[in-house]
């Protein structure tokens, strides 16, 4: 047997051409270990379709107003932010909420299901504040989904698992499509791998967001559920309100109700409406393309690779359906720009600090030939740079433009500034693809927003300096939790001769910093407040937004050489240092519960228990790390060789 090791040897795809032709009643998978069409898959994002469903369902039958404040359906519903009663349910459909973005902690977890995020929720969100205005822009936000499963449950009178069974698969036939409590554990999961090791599947626990599962011949017909004429599900009202771009600033990024994007370049060129929604866990990707009026679905599942790979295949099964109705896409290689010798002079007034969601760049023109962007957060990154272009746009490019020696790839990126509300952007509209595929254009977007150096006392500044460089240990996730294997470990850096900051958040005091940036556009997802605190004497960084918590590497002791045992506490990690010198091993008893997670000492993930065939007896790398999670009351045994 061989192994999906690779993203395209687990891809499952499947097209529906239309919904009649579709054999809704097939026999569920039995059995088995390769992938196949019938494999059941999470479906991550692509969720938000089915909650969107269920919520303009309600709304069909006149029991939701999704122009009405959330408040009307939640009443206890409240951030520590009055403007949280100006949001409407349509807003957080439409990602225009204002909500900082995702609740990680909890919730995505390997082999594992909680009802945590579900049951607190709102009181998460409580002492939570907003990066805008309600309805200002779009910015992508998970929040706002688990939301509107809990409107669709307070209205409906049902879990949200019973109304997707009986109100979206029942009507449409759906045998295999489910959430972690009714789809858990079965024979019919798909193996999942990470770095071609294959560990336990992960499963998101905010149903709304991303926790159903399904199979891409069921996802298809979801997906047919949307065609013009086809009401099983929904009116023709309905289905025209979700595909209509929320967007007045076409700079901002094209959402409809639920869909990502409800109107590609490419298939608006050839005047065909394709709507999408991509979805991505730790683990497992999808993506649903739908054609309304040509009456086209196509789902893309696969373990491993991503959602953006995973639409690269749609796009060209759709294109081939497409064409098979005498609609031709154009998906060629973009010429490339005529670039120029010299910036010109009302560019450079952009010269200066600009900041994405988590760093600060320093943009110049050196001897006004090109642009250089510099990032000041990371020593690693490598400078981007960019040549001008007749058209006075900037044109990313390879080499050294400064020798002469450069070229521009078919994976086009051009930026331009935009200024809007009294702030300066970067704008940029890229091409991605490949000869297989075709090109897709994406369309111009705000990127990253123009910044000053800022003020801040002379104490705070102090506090956060002795802090540069360190490194920050996730401490507070359960065991289950997918971010041990991916995210586990954070690098405060503070910007290179910039006062104020650490990395683009803004200083406020010793042990507050404050996500500022407001880009228009999902440039500005997933902000979070940075607090630092105290306990037991140790140092803890908290991503308040998203619930993480971290250690400083301070306060992380070496694994004592006569340890036999170490005592797990409920969101309290136990992390060691695996010593300096010979490497050497342990041999683990994890109970129940529990799970053991080592690091080398570049931070990257050398052992889990969450590995199918990791063993337990363990080699321990040296100047290292190796951590302990579990609940309070167990304890894992060590015995060290």
């Amino acid at each position: 047997m061989k192994h999906p090791i690779i993203p395209i040897l687990c891809t499952a795809a499947a097209l529906l051409l239309p919904a009649a032709e579709t054999d809704a009643q097939a026999e569920p998978l039995r059995s088995g270990t390769d992938s196949t069409a019938d494999t059941l898959i999470s479906v991550g994002s692509v969720s938000k379709m089915f909650v969107t469903t269920a919520v303009m369902q309600l709304a069909d039958q006149g029991k939701i107003d999704i122009d009405a404040p959330v408040t009307a359906y939640l009443p206890e519903f409240r951030l520590a932010d009055s403007r949280y009663r100006d949001i409407t349910v349509r807003m957080l459909m439409n990602h225009r909420s204002g909500l900082m973005g995702s609740r990680y902690s909890g919730d995505i977890l390997l082999n594992d299901r909680s009802t945590v995020i579900h049951d607190t929720m709102l009181d998460f969100l409580s002492n939570k504040r907003l990066k805008a205005d309600p309805g200002a822009y779009g910015a992508y936000c998970n929040d706002g989904f688990e939301i509107l499963e809990l409107i669709a449950e307070r209205v409906s009178g049902q879990d949200f698992t019973s109304y997707l069974n009986t109100q979206i698969c029942k009507p449409l036939g759906l045998r295999q499509t489910g959430t972690p409590t009714d789809a858990f554990q079965t024979t019919e999961q798909v193996r999942t791998y990470l770095n071609k090791t294959e560990y336990a599947p992960d499963y998101c626990m905010s149903y709304g967001g991303g926790g159903v599962l399904s199979t891409a011949p069921e996802l298809c017909t979801f997906g047919t559920a949307f065609f013009t004429g086809e009401n099983v599900l929904l009116s023709e009202k309905a289905k025209d309100a979700m595909r209509t771009c929320s967007a007045d600033d076409p700079y901002e990024d094209g959402f409809g109700l639920g869909w990502d994007s409800v109107g590609e370049t490419e298939y608006g060129a050839a005047g065909v409406q394709v709507v999408s929604k991509g979805g991505d866990l730790s683990l497992q990707h999808a993506e649903l393309l739908v054609a309304p009026d040509q009456q086209i679905s196509v789902a893309v599942l696969s373990s491993g690779g991503s959602s953006s790979s995973d639409a690269a295949l749609a796009r060209a099964l759709m294109d081939i359906a497409l064409e098979e109705q005498g609609i031709r896409i154009d998906r060629s290689v973009p010429e490339k720009p005529q670039t120029a010798d010299t910036v010109p002079e009302h560019l450079l007034q952009y010269e200066g600090l600009y900041a994405d969601s988590s760093m600060i760049w320093q943009l110049t023109f050196p001897e006004q030939k090109y642009a250089k962007f510099t990032c000041l957060t990371d020593p690693e990154a490598e400078d981007v740079l960019m040549l001008p272009t007749v058209q006075s746009t900037l044109v990313r490019v390879n080499g050294r433009p400064d020798k002469g020696h450069y070229a521009i790839t078919d994976h086009r990126e051009l930026f331009r500034f935009r200024e809007k509300s009294g702030s300066i952007y970067l704008t940029c509209e890229s091409y991605c693809g490949d000869a297989g595929t075709g090109f897709t254009h994406s369309t111009e977007r705000y990127f990253m927003q123009k910044t000053e150096p800022c003020s801040v006392s002379a104490e705070a500044q102090k506090a956060w300096d002795a802090r540069n460089g360190k490194r920050y240990y996730l401490f507070n996730a359960s065991a289950s939790d997918s971010a041990w294997s991916e995210n586990c470990i954070l690098r405060v850096i503070l910007p290179e001769g910039v006062s104020g900051y650490v990395g683009s958040w803004q200083i406020k005091d010793k042990n507050r910093a404050e996500a500022v940036i407001h880009i228009p556009s999902s440039a500005s997802r997933d902000l979070t407040d940075l607090e630092i605190r105290t306990e037991n004497g140790s140092e803890l960084l908290c991503m308040t937004d998203m619930g993480t918590v971290y250690l400083s590497e301070d306060a992380i002791k070496d694994l004592p050489a006569d340890c036999t045992e170490v005592q797990l506490t409920t969101g309290a990690a136990s992390w060691y240092n695996t010593g300096s010198g010979n490497s050497r091993s342990v041999t683990l008893d994890i109970p129940p519960r529990a799970a053991v997670y080592v690091c080398d000492k570049r931070g990257r993930l050398t052992y889990s228990s969450y590995m199918k065939e990791g063993g337990r007896t363990v080699p321990l790398p040296p100047d290292g790390k190796i951590v302990f999670v579990g609940e309070t009351g167990t304890a894992v045994g060590v015995k060290q060789e």
